[in-house]
């Protein structure tokens, strides 16, 4: 027996050993395991291209071949951190690199915190790289990409390696890069600024050519010099691009369109104090007559916006020996006339009014309860009182235990009620509702969206966005009182995928009923134009005359015509139609004077919103005042016009998918004022 209990104490003594040891063995593997770093991986900026943040991220896989998704979390300081997700296949030993396009929206310019994740088909964690400042220490000047066969010529344009200014604390020197044909696409993407100078544009092939084109009507900005070599730097472009000709080239020694202007304002007076003389240069004389371009007063050049981007077309060539004796502050000049041209350019910097607005009129267009629905507790109850209760009363009295009637009643009221409680959760709105509002200049394809989404779950949930959409982010939320503000890298809400089923937007919600405000930009065919004429008047106490019309394909519910200090809007304007504005006044529904945005907010969208004699419809009012402020945004500087603003019911959906949506278009343009 002794012999039998040795065995057994023997036994277990063996099996602890190898159970501590199988234990240890687990350990050290743990600590290995910890040791083994399988990713690497970095977040840069590569720039800021109009609203957006371009990011680059480089993954790189030192173990087993992964196949997964790479998620890019940025944290904000009072924002609903973003998770941007990728599908990506990372074989053994591998690199990757690609892009995210981040709205600025999404992400904390002043922090610059941002954690790389990579997670298992799965979507489980396995590993994760926190990065700092990703956005300080990327950028070390603001690119300049320079297209000439005089490079070495043009060495002042960086203006002696003074920081030149863009907003949103964008201050760095600029940096010269030298292109050619075969780089050009390699470094494009990256340029804020392209001159070309001295160059045949048409060497470049159509690829490049398009690409350029491409590159500023997405908020490019391009700098071209002429003089002798104008027809060179012109003529390689399609005829719609800048549509500029080249009418004639002075000699130097004699008088040109600049040396014969006396003016003594403006770029005269500068260039002048500089010693620059020019009718000792080569001058184009340039036909812009064609185009939306006009003559600048802050440089000798024709300029404007093209697409989101802009062009300044400068009457001689850089290279001239003249302007080597230009200021550096002159030479930042040349750069900043094009950047304040462009419509990207008022988004640099500072909110926008949809920043601190949008979720507000969003918010009113959400008119749906996602509540609990107690319509059927109401009804039980009804029904008890009325049936039950009696019937029950009854059968009691009938057995002779007609005292149990006081505690089976109140008992079978709150089955009752817990079975409509338990029932009424499963009735609330059990799938995700959009509300949108898209707003885009009508003869361009590029829109902005707002939407508002809602879910009844604590499930994360998404919605697929249509295939025109390239980029998405959660909208700004103020101080954080709207939504749920998070902080540690890790925790986000807002996401946005993109993977074989194309760009998706959803949330993490923390709790029941929890929605969430998004903004998307993509591009779309142009709807048309609409058109304004010989308006004046537009203001207090005016008598506004002229004509808008609505040329779009699209019947607009109400079209309004915004001055900077008073608007109009009309009612029920069909597509082809045109208004008079002196005698429409029985399309006339509201009338007044508007100094600032929020004014419109309060009076136009909250207060006339909520009349009952159908003249005004709240959600209509606040989808057009939203497409109002994206248009005000993007309003020309640079000479006096009106905003008309159509809004469109049942717009195209910004969604797809299991989801049902609400969704306004805001088609606008501009129209310039007469003098009276």
């Amino acid at each position: 027996m002794r012999n039998r209990k040795t065995a057994v104490y023997m036994i277990l003594l063996c099996l602890s050993i190898l159970f501590a040891g199988g234990q240890k063995s687990e350990v050290f593997a743990a600590e290995d395991k910890e040791e083994t770093k399988q990713f690497t991986g970095s977040v840069e900026m590569l720039k800021k291209d109009n609203k957006n943040y371009v990011m680059q991220v480089t993954a790189e896989n030192a173990g087993e071949d992964f196949t997964g998704t790479v998620q890019v979390i940025f944290t904000g300081s009072g924002f609903d951190n973003c998770a941007y997700n990728t599908e990506l296949t990372l074989p053994a030993e591998g690199k990757k690199q690609f892009t995210i396009t981040v709205p600025e929206r999404a992400a904390d310019t002043v922090r610059g915190i941002c954690e790389l994740n990579f997670l298992n088909e799965k979507g489980k964690m396995m590993q994760s790289i926190s990065l700092k400042n990703v956005f300080g220490n990327s950028i070390t000047g603001i690119p300049v990409g320079i297209l000439s066969d005089h490079y070495t010529d043009l060495g002042f344009m960086d203006a002696g390696g003074e920081n030149f200014y863009i907003k949103n604390n964008m201050e760095y020197p600029l940096k010269l890069i030298e292109l050619n044909k075969d780089n050009l696409q390699e470094y494009l993407d990256g340029l804020y600024f392209l001159v070309i100078d001295r160059f045949n544009v048409s060497a470049l092939g159509e690829e490049n050519i398009q690409a350029v084109q491409k590159w500023v009507e997405d908020g490019g900005w391009l700098l071209i010099g002429t003089g002798a070599y104008a027809d060179q730097t012109l003529s390689g472009f399609d005829e719609d691009f800048l549509g500029i000709e080249v009418l004639d080239i002075s000699e130097p020694g004699e008088e040109n369109e600049i040396s014969s202007n006396n003016s003594g304002y403006g770029y005269y007076y500068d260039y002048k104090e500089a010693g620059i003389d020019f009718s000792q240069m080569e001058v184009a004389k340039l036909d812009y007559g064609r185009s939306h371009f006009y003559e600048s007063a802050e440089q000798p050049a024709v300029c404007g916006a093209v697409g989101d981007g802009a062009a300044s077309v400068f009457y001689f060539s850089f290279g001239e020996k003249e302007l080597q004796k230009l200021e550096t502050y002159m030479v930042s000049n040349l750069y900043s006339e094009t950047m304040y041209r462009s419509n990207s350019y008022s988004h640099y910097g500072g909110f926008s009014n949809m920043d601190y607005t949008g979720q507000r009129l969003l918010s009113y267009i959400d008119s749906s309860n996602t509540s609990v629905d107690f319509t059927w507790l109401e009804a039980l109850i009804g029904v008890y009182v009325v049936l039950v209760g009696p019937v029950m009363y009854l059968i009691l009295r009938k057995c002779k235990k007609s005292e149990w009637y006081w505690i089976g009643v109140p008992a079978l009221g709150l089955i009752f009620i817990a079975g409509v409680f338990f029932f009424g959760q499963g009735s609330k709105v059990n799938e995700t509702k959009v509300y949108s509002v898209t707003a885009k200049r009508a003869d361009s394809n590029q829109e902005d969206t707002y939407f508002l989404a809602y879910h009844s779950g604590i499930k994360e949930w998404r919605v697929s966005l249509n295939d025109k959409y390239e980029i998405a982010g959660p909208g700004f939320n103020g101080s954080g009182y709207y939504g749920v503000s998070t902080t540690g890298a890790g925790e986000y809400r807002c996401i946005v995928s993109n993977d074989s089923e194309g760009m998706s937007i959803g949330l993490k919600p923390k709790e029941n009923f929890e929605n969430g405000y998004f903004y998307a930009s993509g591009r779309s065919e142009t709807s048309g134009a609409i058109t304004g004429s010989n308006i004046s008047g537009i203001e207090l106490n005016g008598d506004p005359q002229g004509t808008i019309t609505n040329g779009t394909d699209y019947d607009m519910a109400y079209m309004a015509v915004w001055s900077d200090s008073y608007i109009l809007v009309y009612s029920d304007v069909k597509a082809g139609e045109t208004v008079d504005l002196q005698q429409a006044d029985n399309k006339c529904v509201y009338k007044d004077e508007v100094k600032y945005y929020d004014t419109m907010v309060y009076d136009l969208a909250n207060i006339y919103g909520y009349r009952t004699n159908d003249v005004y419809e709240r959600d209509d009012m606040s989808a057009l005042v939203l497409g109002l402020g994206i248009a005000e945004e993007t309003k020309p500087s640079n000479r006096p016009c009106v905003i008309i603003a159509g809004l469109v019911k049942d717009y195209e959906k910004a969604a797809t998918g299991r989801c049902s949506e609400i969704s306004y278009g805001c088609l606008y343009s501009y129209a310039e004022t007469e003098e009276r």
